[in-house]
């Protein structure tokens, strides 16, 4: 049984995508954060014998946050995903690494026994990507980790629950993934490394997306939301 675990916010004015917003405007950072979790949702279609949890933020955002998805998913004949594998749950209070420790430790508990954490800043994240991630958890590897130009991580993977990958961790900043991979190997944690993929936290980080690869579909969910609202 495997799980993934997709963190994500409400999209509201001033909760999301702060460092763009503070270029692009509150308002267009908005537009930008639901075109590229549609684009995510797009890029995660096809995933197979797997579960996909979106775990929110706020609390409260329980009804908000089932309708932004499940009309995504039941309107864009791009996205691709099995309704009865998806659930909702809250992330719970704490900073970043509580509410990650929490949300392991409930997947283990509930039978799974390979669990991946993504968030919603990585859009080249796909189906086949999270499969490769899973395919690294065997004999060999306790944890897989992906990380991305900053200095933080796309993706994090476990056979086992491993709180301490989580625990005193410098969120947010240029020596995440760095200090996440010493803590792996204080802790006698066999971790892989995927190659790296960009997240889109600035309006440079943005400009770059749009010349990237996936630039197109990008710009063209932007133009279409930003007719819808």
């Amino acid at each position: 049984m495997r799980l993934l675990l997709l963190f994500l916010k409400e999209p509201l004015p001033g909760e999301v995508k702060t460092r763009l917003a503070a270029t692009l405007g509150a308002e267009q950072a908005v537009v930008v954060y639901r075109a590229m979790v549609r684009l995510l949702l797009m890029q995660l279609s096809g995933l197979e014998q797997c579960h996909l949890r979106f775990c929110y933020t706020s609390d409260d955002a329980h009804d908000a946050i089932r309708f932004w998805i499940l009309t995504e998913i039941m309107e864009a004949p791009e996205i691709k995903l099995n309704l009865e594998d998806i659930d909702f749950r809250a992330q719970g209070e704490g900073d970043l690494g509580a509410r990650l420790t929490r949300a392991a430790r409930q997947a283990f508990q509930e039978g799974y026994q390979k669990v991946a954490f993504i968030g919603s800043d990585c859009i080249e994240i796909s189906s086949r990507w999270i499969q490769a991630a899973f395919a690294q958890l065997n004999d060999t590897h306790d944890a897989v980790i992906g990380p991305t130009p900053d200095g933080g991580y796309h993706l994090l993977a476990m056979q086992r629950d491993l709180p301490a990958l989580f625990d005193g961790i410098p969120w947010s900043t240029s020596i995440t993934c760095r200090v996440t991979t010493e803590r792996a190997a204080e802790e006698g944690i066999s971790l892989y490394k995927l190659p790296p993929l960009p997240d889109i936290d600035t309006e440079e980080d943005y400009k770059s997306a749009l010349a990237g690869p996936l630039g197109a579909r990008l710009r063209k969910m932007v133009e279409s939301l930003e007719r819808k609202f």
